[in-house]
This record gives structure tokens, C-alpha cells and sequence, in this order.
């Protein structure tokens, strides 16, 4: 039997089981089955056969969508596309592999990506880059190719995200600031004042409080940057040494949890913030029963139709800027004076070619090279991402600025799906025409990202390579941090017992672990 089967099958059995890490550290990604072929004919292009993560949709919806068809358009490639399952897809995922699935090309998650290189499933892509994609080359960062390159050599084609936002505000309302004659505010103590008096004149009745968020945000950026913690793997300097940590084991965490604890136990926060999902801790704000909300950029929208909804604005009023009505906190100002916050970034799919597809592996480049294709001459990107000028979106020369063209550029809401890489010279200034969908979101995004290159801080592992150890750890310490921090709010009433469940993050939670093989990476740099 290939060997590269029977590494598949013995990594996809165990890495269920206790040695996990084991297999993941011993991916060799030696590749040396390759067998591409260097003399294809361009002019006459094969249909390919894709494998996309789950759209939610069903497949014959995926195949037939008008943003598939303009990428048939724009590459001359039919493209057959199936996709995994919305559960268990990592599982669909190794079972295809080990059955050697005929797909051309696979759109992985970082984590998928991570466990095809554990088992050696992928293949090196580096020559066939050389011969078939030079606007590959040209539309992808040196950093960004470090993310997809192990032991040298290039495993995939990363899709970096469409722009690197600050977007995790705590939104107020802006009429109850006025009504109380109070500014937006930029220190701890300001912050606190402003909830107190939320719940002086606004939150007296039970089941309102201040300040609400969900049960899948225990780092409150905006908050949490006031003790010098702005992402959840940043590094830093401890005893004279400089160090990458996880924010649960930050210096300054210990102080966060301390600070929202006395917020919760006042009733400064909704007492049911471990158990709110996303759509009712929203409902809880436009309906007035919280005046500031930690939440996404992203739900602006629904934050104004929900005032209207409520009858906080009118009709009118939704279909303009509200500042009236809301406003954003970015950061409460650090130890320092200094305003720091959470810049997100990162790669939201990478590309490959499973090992045994190596024969066809030109056309696949070729494909990618022409998605990404943006030239004077043709623009096949900006046709995949905005659409038609005049149709989808217009252009206004002067200010170099895309926008939308209503009732038509819905079209182009599932363009992104579609892509497999992304063209970084051109793809935030083309993304920023969804901004300018709701004139809202558009005030929103431009307040948070004011002078976001000297304010903003990266999470380091956003731009990691596959890293065995966090990959093996991450979603169990993802999810104990997340839990324990409400039970330090919700249960302990504050930190007593803080030193515990650390010694429980970085023991039998894998936390030492990752956070040794994050510092080796990270210094090796």
C-alpha cells in the first residue's frame, strides 16, 4: 500500500486518541510521490472538481450561483464543486482523503489545512507556482506564504482576510449619554461611572443592566485593553524577558476578571451574559433594557434595524448615519495613557491539492492565477469580488472608492465564498464597498479604524504556520478559558480561586504545551 495512505489512515485513527500530538509532530511532508505534469495544454482546460467547506446551502444551489458562473466566466475553467458537511466535517474530510477523493483542489479551514500536513496529504506546491502562477506571486504577501510554508516548502494558497480590522466595539447609546450629559468614556473609572449611571435612570427594572455581551465573548477588547491585554496571543515582557502568552495567563488578566467581577456583582452587567447568544444580548440592547452592548462591527446593521424595529428611530432615520443614537468605544486607555486594541487579521481558507492529484496540479494553479488576476487590462478579481461597474457597483475616480449599486450588488454576497486566495493589493479597497451597504456601518468602521495602524495589535498565531501542539490544544483551551471566566463571575463571585484553574489551563488543558511551541516558532522567526 502507498505509504502516503497508510500515514492517512494511521493519522486519521489516532488523532482521536491520547497521542495526538505525537502524530501531528511527526508530519514529514516529504511529498515524494510528485508527479506533475509540466506539459499541459492551457488552451484546452479541464473541468475541475473542488471541495468547498459547507455554504450552508445545498449543493446544486452552490453549483448554480451567479458568482460560480462569473468565475467560469472570468477563467474559462468549469468548475464541479461539492462541499463537506455542515458537522463532522473534519471527519468527511480524512475519510476522503483515505478514499482518495478525485478533487482537483480542497478550500481547508487553518485547522483542516494543519491536519493534512500532520498526515503528509498535501502536495508541495512551490514549482508549480513557479510555472503556472505568476499573479499568484505578484497578489500574495511574503508574509502571507509563510503561513502555508513547513520545512520550506509551499503547502497551499492562503486566503488572507479582506481587511484588517479593529472590530470588537462596546457600542453605547448615544441618546442616553446626551440625556445624561456624559461623553463616551476612555478610562476604567469613566467607564464604570457611565455604567452606574445607565442604572440610575435607565436599568432599575429587573432583567435590564448596563452593559450586555454574549456567552462567547469573555475578552472584552475595548475593556480588556486597559490592562494591556489586546489580543488572545500577543507577547510580553515579564521580569525583563519577552514572552508570547495566552490571555488567560497574561500578567494583567488576574486585574480584568477582578474588574468585571465588581462590575457583575454591582449589576453593571447582565446576569445572564453566560447563556445570551448573539441574537439576544442584541435584542436586550435596541429594546433598552441595556444601554452598551460588546459586540461585533458586524452587527451595526442589526443594531439599527433593530431601534427601528423598537421605535427608537424611524424608518428615515435607519436609512442614514444615527449618531444620535449610537457610538463606539474602541479602548479603555492602558496603563500607560496609551489606546491599544485588537486588530483582527489572519487567513480565513487556505487552498490545496491533495498529493495524489499532482498530474493535474497546473490547471488548478492556472485557475487560482486567473481568479487573482487584477491588471489594467483585466480586472478577473475585482469581477469575482464587486461584479459589474455600473451594474453591481460604480466608481468614483476622485476619491479611488467603490460603491454599491442597491438591489444588485446582493448579488455579490457570496462572492467571497468562491474565492480561493485572495489578490491583497486590491481586496480591502474592493471590500470596502460592503462597508458603504448601510450608511451606519460605514460611520462605525471608519470611527474604529481611525489611525488603526498605530492603535491596532495582531494576534501573533494569526499568522502561524501549522503548529502541532496549538493545533492539538487550542479548541479545549479555547473553551475552558471562555467557561471559567463565567463561573469567575457568575459562581466565584471574583478570583479566589484564579491560581487553580490557570494551573488547569496550562496542565491537563494543554496550555504549556502550545504556549512553549507558539515561543519557538515565533522566536525562530
Amino acid at each position: 500500500m502507498n505509504k502516503k495512505i497508510i500515514a492517512i489512515i494511521v493519522a486519521a485513527v489516532v488523532v482521536i486518541g491520547a497521542v495526538v500530538g505525537i502524530v501531528l509532530g511527526a508530519g514529514g511532508n516529504s511529498n515524494d510521490d510528485q508527479n506533475i505534469n509540466f506539459d499541459i495544454d492551457l488552451n484546452s482546460k479541464i473541468a475541475l472538481n473542488v471541495l468547498m467547506p459547507n455554504s450552508g446551502k445545498t449543493i446544486e444551489e452552490v453549483n448554480a450561483n451567479l458568482n460560480a458562473a462569473t468565475v467560469e466566466q472570468v477563467t474559462g475553467y468549469h468548475v464541479n464543486y461539492s462541499q463537506l458537511p455542515a458537522s463532522n466535517a473534519s471527519s468527511a474530510l480524512n475519510l476522503n482523503m483515505i478514499d482518495q477523493a478525485q478533487y482537483h483542489a480542497m478550500k481547508l479551514t487553518n485547522a483542516q489545512f494543519g491536519d493534512m500536513i500532520a498526515m503528509d496529504g498535501l502536495l508541495a506546491l512551490d514549482e508549480v507556482i513557479d510555472a503556472f502562477g505568476p499573479a499568484i506571486k505578484e497578489a500574495i504577501s511574503e508574509e502571507s506564504w509563510d503561513v502555508v510554508r513547513v520545512n520550506g516548502k509551499i503547502y497551499g494558497i492562503p486566503e488572507r482576510a479582506s481587511s484588517d480590522n479593529i472590530e470588537n466595539p462596546v457600542v453605547f447609546r448615544q441618546d442616553w449619554l446626551d440625556a445624561l450629559q456624559l461623553s463616551v468614556p476612555t478610562t476604567r473609572d469613566e467607564f464604570t461611572a457611565v455604567l452606574r449611571a445607565f442604572k440610575q435612570n435607565y436599568c432599575k427594572e429587573a432583567g435590564t443592566a448596563p452593559l450586555t455581551f454574549d456567552m462567547y465573548t469573555p475578552l472584552i477588547y475595548a475593556v480588556s485593553a486597559s490592562f494591556g491585554i489586546y489580543a488572545e496571543w500577543q507577547e510580553y515582557e515579564i521580569n525583563g524577558k519577552k514572552e508570547v502568552r495566552y490571555y488567560m495567563d497574561a500578567p494583567g488578566y488576574v486585574d480584568y476578571v477582578s474588574y468585571m467581577s465588581d462590575l457583575y456583582n454591582e449589576g453593571l452587567i447582565d446576569n445572564t451574559i453566560s447563556t445570551n447568544d448573539a441574537a439576544t444580548a442584541l435584542q436586550k440592547f435596541t429594546t433598552g433594557k441595556s444601554g452598551a452592548i460588546a459586540t461585533s462591527l458586524w452587527s451595526v446593521s442589526a443594531i439599527v434595524a433593530g431601534l427601528e424595529s423598537s421605535g427608537v428611530i424611524t424608518a428615515t432615520e435607519a436609512k442614514g448615519t444615527v449618531e444620535d443614537y449610537l457610538c463606539y468605544l474602541r479602548s479603555l486607555k492602558n496603563a500607560a495613557g496609551e489606546q491599544k486594541v485588537y486588530r483582527t487579521s489572519g487567513y480565513t481558507y487556505i487552498t490545496a491539492i491533495p498529493y495524489y492529484m499532482a498530474e493535474n496540479a497546473g490547471y488548478v494553479i492556472d485557475w487560482i492565477n486567473s481568479k487573482l488576476t487584477d491588471t489594467a487590462d483585466k480586472h478577473n478579481f475585482r469581477t469575482i469580488v464587486l461584479g459589474e461597474e455600473n451594474v453591481h457597483y460604480t466608481y468614483n475616480e476622485n476619491k479611488d472608492e467603490y460603491a454599491p449599486v442597491s438591489g444588485k450588488f446582493e448579488e455579490k454576497d457570496d462572492a467571497s465564498y468562491y474565492l480561493t486566495g485572495s489578490n491583497e493589493n486590491v481586496y480591502t479597497k474592493y471590500w470596502l464597498a460592503r462597508v458603504q451597504k448601510n450608511p451606519e456601518l460605514k460611520r462605525a468602521w471608519n470611527t474604529l479604524m481611525r489611525n488603526a495602524d498605530e492603535v491596532g495589535v495582531y494576534n501573533l498565531v494569526d499568522f502561524a504556520p501549522p503548529i502541532a501542539d496549538y493545533s492539538a490544544n487550542r479548541g479545549t483551551m479555547e473553551l475552558y478559558a471562555q467557561d471559567q471566566f463565567f463561573v469567575m463571575l457568575g459562581t466565584d463571585k471574583g478570583t479566589s480561586k484564579f491560581s487553580e484553574y490557570l494551573t488547569k489551563l496550562m496542565g491537563t488543558e494543554g496550555g504549556t504545551a502550545a504556549t512553549q511551541a507558539i515561543n519557538a516558532w515565533y522566536y525562530s522567526k
